[in-house]
């Protein structure tokens, strides 16, 4: 029986320093009423994440509409974004403002819908991608004063919707060059990144200029589809042994690629390429490991599904390794 007590009191003191908030009223599938008891930490716009009381998971996120005061706790309209594996809120379930410190510590596994950004002090792990590897190489801006190192690029972040980016495979090949990636869109219906690079050989009177575009289209709390354009203009392949040899800006394409994230916060990328040049349907499947501050990927690529051959025409592997912090 004292153990019992013991267990209830611990359960009870858990729940109130970490417990924000509670579920007070749903009004609407859509509309919660929350008691808020630390306001700190909650305003109008913030993202907060339900957890069920009797499973202590979570099952839903959402945005504070409106916040008024009354004579008990402070009171909160949350509007939900989406609820996770059809599962049903109800009353006393607990409200958490959505941060790093509570992903990491309450070990929520991943969902696309909780990745998070402007801020140096979260880890790349909770972060949507900057970088989908040497296959598909562009992803979205990195938070303000991020860097993004690998062997074949290095990224920085001068904005959270603003950065520059160099090629350190066209430096090895004697191209001077430099990148800028800009944000236009970043909301949960679709986020939109444009990205330019040019580059010049001065003894070859060489250039080559690329401009493209990332546009994400979140599916549900699990998945999320890209579309990537890029375009390539007068590159020079003679001369261009680095590289020719790992296949970059060599070719005009549009990708299609899926991403999957697992409960441990890793991803699946997988999807269809289009090759302008080559006119030919390609593809990519990959995964991505993904720690605090490092990231490795494997994966498998081609240019033409019908060239059944192993090596760089036909199916050939495909790795990266690089640092974001």
């Amino acid at each position: 029986m004292m153990k019992l007590i013991f267990l209830l009191l611990i359960s009870f003191f858990t729940r109130a320093v970490f417990a924000n908030g509670t579920v007070s009223e749903v009004l609407h599938p859509e509309e919660i009423l929350v008691d808020i008891f630390d306001s700190s930490q909650f305003s109008i716009g913030a993202r907060v994440i339900f957890f069920s009381r009797k499973l202590n998971r979570p099952i839903a996120f959402g945005t504070v509409k409106k916040m008024n005061m009354k004579a008990g706790p402070q009171e909160a309209l949350i509007e939900l974004d989406e609820v996770f594996e059809n599962a049903v809120i109800m009353k006393k379930d607990i409200v958490y403002p959505l941060d790093f410190q509570l992903l990491k510590d309450k070990n929520v596994p991943g969902f696309t819908s909780l990745t998070l950004y402007g801020d140096d002090s979260i880890s790349a792990r909770y972060k949507e991608l900057a970088y989908f590897g040497v296959f598909t190489a562009e992803g979205h801006t990195l938070d303000e004063k991020e860097f993004l190192l690998s062997p074949f690029q290095i990224q920085y972040g001068i904005k959270n919707d603003f950065g520059i980016k160099m090629s350190n495979a066209l430096w090895l090949d004697g191209y001077a060059n430099l990148g800028l990636k800009y944000r236009v869109l970043r909301q949960k219906y679709a986020r939109v990144t444009l990205n330019t690079m040019g580059a010049y050989k001065i003894q070859s009177q060489d250039y080559i200029w690329q401009v493209g575009s990332v546009v994400s289209l979140p599916a549900n709390a699990k998945f999320q589809n890209h579309l990537m354009i890029n375009i390539t203009l007068d590159p020079q392949f003679a001369e261009a042994h680095a590289t020719k040899g790992l296949g970059l800006f060599q070719d005009s394409d549009i990708r299609s690629i899926t991403e999957y994230m697992t409960n441990d916060w890793n991803r699946i990328l997988y999807g269809p390429t289009y090759n302008v040049e080559l006119q030919t349907f390609g593809g990519t499947l990959s995964y991505m490991w993904i720690w605090d501050s490092f990231h490795t990927s494997l994966g498998l690529a081609t240019k033409d599904f019908s060239n059944l051959v192993v090596g760089k025409s036909g199916y050939y592997y495909v790795y990266d390794l690089f640092w974001r912090f």
